[in-house]
């Protein structure tokens, strides 16, 4: 298998509320028909648009209702614990926004790279919370009131709780408890990099825009998803913003 791949280019994006920007999977991923692994596939979208482009795709995830959703759609999705799930090895895994979630990540990575062939490659489409600095944390709170009073934002989006008194917590505390869940923070950029790095080799990360797809449902309101995506990349561009979403990719060790 090669590192880059005769994949067939996509004729447009899964469809799902995250998916919007799936389409470098065509450079990266190798042709079909590929064993692939999509770790924590939620609703089935990415793995009904790679089965559709002739790859063979297996899909987990841990959330019933998920595995019910993909269902649902056609996917014959599978309720497993990536840390403890066991099949033979795959060409590929795809982690598209879940290795956040996931603890622990030390075990889950150990097991994903057993999963993975040796040369094999391992995908990640992520954002990395600590990465904002406060003027990017500003701006996504903004721009989710404005969404959220216009009734275009995703309703998992909205802006970032009050602080309870007013001034009892600042933004950047409000931001971090955002992304903390059942008591534990998500997982940091640096530290799923870190633990990539130590198990699989050809590690490349490529920073990426990703507010704009945590904001708005791209099927509901493509047109404000599309202004949204292109003021955020404006701002990136001028230094306004932190761009903190990352694709990673890296080969299973021989």
């Amino acid at each position: 298998m090669s590192q880059r791949s005769a994949a067939p280019r996509p004729s447009g994006d899964p469809g799902s509320r995250r998916g919007a920007d799936v389409g470098w999977l065509a450079d990266v991923l190798p042709a079909p028909p590929a064993r692939v692994l999509d770790a924590g596939c939620g609703d089935g979208a990415l793995s009904a648009w790679l089965a559709g482009l002739g790859y063979q795709v297996t899909a987990i995830d841990a959330d019933p209702a998920a595995v019910a959703a993909a269902r649902s759609a056609g996917v014959p999705a599978v309720r497993a614990n990536l840390a403890r799930y066991g099949d033979e090895p795959f060409d590929v895994v795809v982690m598209l926004l879940t290795l956040h979630h996931m603890h622990p990540l030390a075990a889950v990575l150990d097991r994903v790279a057993r999963l993975l062939r040796p040369g094999g490659l391992l995908v990640l489409d992520e954002f990395a919370w600590d990465w904002a600095d406060l003027a990017t944390i500003r701006w996504f709170d903004d721009i989710a009131a404005i969404l959220a009073a216009a009734g275009v934002a995703d309703p998992s989006a909205g802006p970032l709780a009050p602080a309870d008194p007013p001034g009892g917590a600042d933004l950047a505390s409000r931001w971090r408890v955002r992304h903390t869940e059942h008591g534990r923070p998500c997982n940091r950029g640096e530290a799923m990099i870190a633990e990539v790095a130590a198990r699989f080799a050809d590690v490349n990360v490529r920073r990426v825009p990703y507010l704009a797809r945590h904001l708005v449902d791209q099927r509901a309101h493509p047109q404000v998803y599309a202004a949204l995506s292109r003021i955020e990349r404006e701002h990136i561009a001028d230094g306004t913003l932190l761009a903190i979403g990352f694709h990673l990719t890296a080969r299973g060790k021989p």
